[in-house]
């Protein structure tokens, strides 16, 4: 899809920018693979082993839900919003690409990898797989490394929106 130029009413495309999203999508994606597999293979944590003291504890906990356990019980809800998420993101990389700055494509990548992944492993398992406490901030919900992503995504974009550059 391309958009459409205002002054000569031709549409443009920054190909560049669409190459940048896609590319750091499959990098983020990789990457939360890779950490995962790491932290839940390779460490061999179980659901209610730890590992670590001070600062964070690794350990196992399935979330059947979304955000801060929402909706919990309803994967097939959650995936389909997930998705539905993501094409609508790609789609507005794809029409917007002439609109859309280097920081804003990044930013975008990392949310759409975050709820890629945590769309994966709900379609695989029936949950997410989430392993990091904060053991300074008690009260903080047990995450994993896409969740890590989707707020760093959210707020590039947030910030890159508000910008004036």
């Amino acid at each position: 899809m391309e958009n459409k130029d205002n002054k000569n009413n031709v549409r443009v495309v920054d190909s560049g920018i669409i190459s940048k999203y896609f590319i750091l999508l499959v990098i983020f994606s990789l990457v939360i693979y890779g950490i995962n597999y790491v932290v839940l293979n390779a460490c061999s944590i179980s659901p209610t082993g730890r590992v670590g003291n001070g600062i964070l504890t690794l350990y196992e906990v399935h979330n059947t839900g979304a955000a801060f356990n929402l909706f919990a019980g309803q994967p097939g809800g959650i995936i389909a919003a997930s998705f539905i998420a993501l094409i609508i993101m790609i789609g507005a990389v794809m029409m917007f690409s002439s609109k859309i700055n280097s920081s804003l494509a990044s930013s975008l990548s990392l949310l759409s990898s975050g709820i890629f992944m945590n769309m994966v492993d709900r379609l695989l398992h029936g949950y997410v797989i989430d392993y990091i406490s904060c053991d300074f901030a008690p009260g903080l919900p047990i995450f994993n490394t896409a969740d890590i992503l989707i707020v760093f995504g959210a707020l590039g974009i947030i910030i890159a929106l508000f910008s004036k550059n």
